[in-house]
């Protein structure tokens, strides 16, 4: 785990580049460039496709780091008032201001996805673009980028798994370190963590695999929209699945189902809940949504090949 991947410079002077936000960044990057080029593919300009990835990029971004500050708004509240020690104004200032340093850490993915899913939405109808083909577009783009996300979740140790003796071992300057010395669940002075899945490499895999697949499958879709469906399916089933294995308390559940017969057989505490955090129940509102919405347009795509057929 590497939170700083180098520094711009040397000495008291140099510039950590955070993994997290570099990583983000790449992926934002290739994201934005496979969007341009099947763009074009599907009739949609360069610049059309550049300004839409642009507003959805600052709208996910903002979305995202607002579900997470408010999932942690209790520790940016604790470390904006402090403990009571005394502190300079400048510690003071960066300190409260540690909620917009998304680049250090700390993105929630539904969040970014629910106000890009509306900026695109309303982009598109401006443009007069049709917005199954945008959202087809834009979807393979989505998922590579957040398998860069998920490389950098691992390096700075968010988002981290439940404990396993075959996991890994997060030093102390990540957070999944600074969590569980937090919640009293490590020993101080402890060198590592215990071993934990990682699923944050859980989801960056299974995102490859979403983005391979919906790659394959760009020129066989019957409908304009199925490549987002497609991918909105997948996504929530990958989410409900990596859920079971995420041990960052603060996601939260509805209401909490333990299994243990399914627990010792993916060696997980018999003890802890396995469904239905607050994540799982989205994941699972989207998979339906996302089903009836692909057989609905499907069949609307058949009806019409049909009257064009007749005619």
């Amino acid at each position: 785990m590497k939170p700083t991947l180098f520094y711009l410079g040397s000495g008291a002077h140099a510039i950590p580049v955070h993994s997290y936000g570099f990583l983000i960044a790449l992926g934002l990057v290739v994201g934005v460039i496979l969007a341009v080029r099947r763009g074009r593919s599907v009739g949609v300009e360069t610049g059309a496709t550049l300004d839409l990835t642009f507003y959805a990029i600052v709208v996910g971004l903002v979305g995202a780091r607002i579900l997470y500050v408010l999932m942690h708004a209790g520790d940016y509240a604790r470390l904006c008032t402090g403990d009571g020690s005394s502190r300079t104004l400048g510690q003071w200032v960066s300190d409260c201001t540690a909620g917009v340093r998304f680049w250090q850490g700390g993105l929630v993915f539904l969040g970014g996805a629910v106000l890009a899913a509306a900026t695109t939405l309303l982009f598109a109808r401006r443009r007069g673009l049709a917005l199954g083909e945008v959202a087809d577009v834009l979807a393979p783009s989505v998922s590579i980028a957040h398998v860069f996300g998920r490389l950098g979740c691992f390096l700075v140790g968010c988002c981290y798994g439940k404990p396993w003796s075959g996991g890994v071992h997060f030093p102390p300057d990540s957070v999944a370190y600074s969590e569980l010395l937090r919640d009293h669940a490590l020993m101080t002075g402890a060198a590592m963590t215990p071993g934990l899945h990682p699923t944050q490499l859980y989801e960056a895999a299974g995102e490859l695999l979403i983005f391979l697949m919906l790659s394959w499958l760009w020129r066989k879709r019957s409908f304009s929209g199925a490549i987002a469906l497609v991918y909105a399916f997948a996504y929530g089933a990958l989410r409900f699945a990596v859920e079971i294995f995420r041990g960052d308390e603060i996601r939260g559940f509805l209401f909490e189902v333990r299994a243990p017969r399914l627990a010792r057989a993916l060696d997980l505490p018999t003890a802890d809940a396995l469904f239905l955090s607050s994540a799982q129940a989205t994941a699972l509102v989207l998979m339906v949504a996302a089903t009836l919405l692909y057989l609905l347009l499907r069949r609307r795509s058949a009806a019409d090949d049909l009257d064009e057929q007749a005619a």
